[in-house]
């Protein structure tokens, strides 16, 4: 088997990057990998060679790094229409699509994982021209994976978007935001604290954001939560953890395959692609329907 192997030094802490170092040598001495090719992925122009180069002569790609590597590795995949099959490993700080695809952290399990792997043919979600695989967010903290200092991720690991959140809420919760959402069916307004377009259930750390998510369904998830009382707002946050949150009044939430956003009163206001900027508004999201071939644990299939 031929596998090119794209990681991120930067990714969290590193210690995972060690661990999967361990795997790869015994892959290698078992005789599992016959040509490795290795990319170290310092800035734009080193992915780009690595996704690109020699691409047909791969059985497998395998990006290590954080949610914000694995973002950039799946659009440069996807504007060039690469489909070997990828397994991401995940080494970041949060690692939201990682943890939603149960890739295991246990030495033996990833060997076995990589050894006869599996592959599913899943979505990707498309805002304006970027592709993101797991989520895009607006609103109060959405902006905390692009705002925490970089030093702050790597000594503090996901404490330091905790500590970073816990500063920030103070001045997000009383601004006003006026949303414009248009579907293929009706448009309304909608002054909202927080909005997130979801292809799994995994965001910001929680697992439940978008329980009837689905990565091959056609469909993204939109969570909506509108403005209100501090008190009912809380209760909302409360409800993210079990996934209720979707029955509350104050929280809009539905399923599409397109969906149009407009900053009516902030024309500054980021969007969140994946942890990475993604630009400002206006925002068409669509879904870009079997555009990626993903390596997955065969108890998820």
């Amino acid at each position: 088997m031929n596998a090119k192997i794209i990681f991120n030094p930067k990714s969290g802490t590193g210690a995972f990057l060690k661990k999967f170092e361990t795997v790869l040598g015994k892959l290698i001495l078992n005789n599992v990998f016959h040509n490795v090719k290795s990319y170290k992925i310092d800035d734009d122009l080193d992915l780009n060679t690595a996704i690109i180069e020699n691409a047909d002569f791969y059985d497998i790609y395998i990006a290590v790094g954080g949610d914000g590597t694995i973002h950039n590795v799946i659009n440069k995949m996807a504007v060039n229409d690469i489909k070997v099959p990828i397994l991401i490993i995940p080494a970041g700080t949060v690692n939201d699509f990682g943890n939603y695809l149960k890739i295991p952290k246990e030495e033996d399990k990833l060997y076995e994982l990589i050894k006869d792997f599996k592959v599913q043919n899943i979505d990707l979600c498309m805002a304006n021209s970027k592709y993101f695989i797991n989520v895009a967010a607006a609103g109060l903290l959405a902006d905390i994976a692009i705002t925490t200092p970089k030093q702050y991720k790597s000594m503090l690991g996901s404490l330091a978007y905790y500590a970073h959140g816990i500063s920030e809420v103070p001045k997000q919760l009383f601004k006003d935001l006026k949303f414009k959402f248009t579907t293929k069916e009706n448009e309304f307004d909608l002054d909202a604290y927080l909005f997130l377009i979801l292809n799994t259930s995994n965001a910001g750390g929680f697992t439940n954001m978008a329980p009837k998510a689905c990565l091959d369904d056609g469909l993204f998830d939109v969570c909506i939560i509108k403005k209100s009382f501090i008190i009912s707002a809380a209760s909302v946050f409360f409800k993210l953890f079990s996934g209720e949150h979707i029955n509350d009044n104050n929280v809009l939430y539905f399923q599409t395959d397109y969906l149009k956003v407009e900053c009516i009163n902030n024309d500054d206001l980021i969007l969140d692609l994946d942890g990475e900027h993604g630009g400002f508004f206006p925002c068409e999201f669509k879904i870009a329907k079997n555009k990626l071939n993903i390596v997955i644990p065969k108890e998820i299939q």
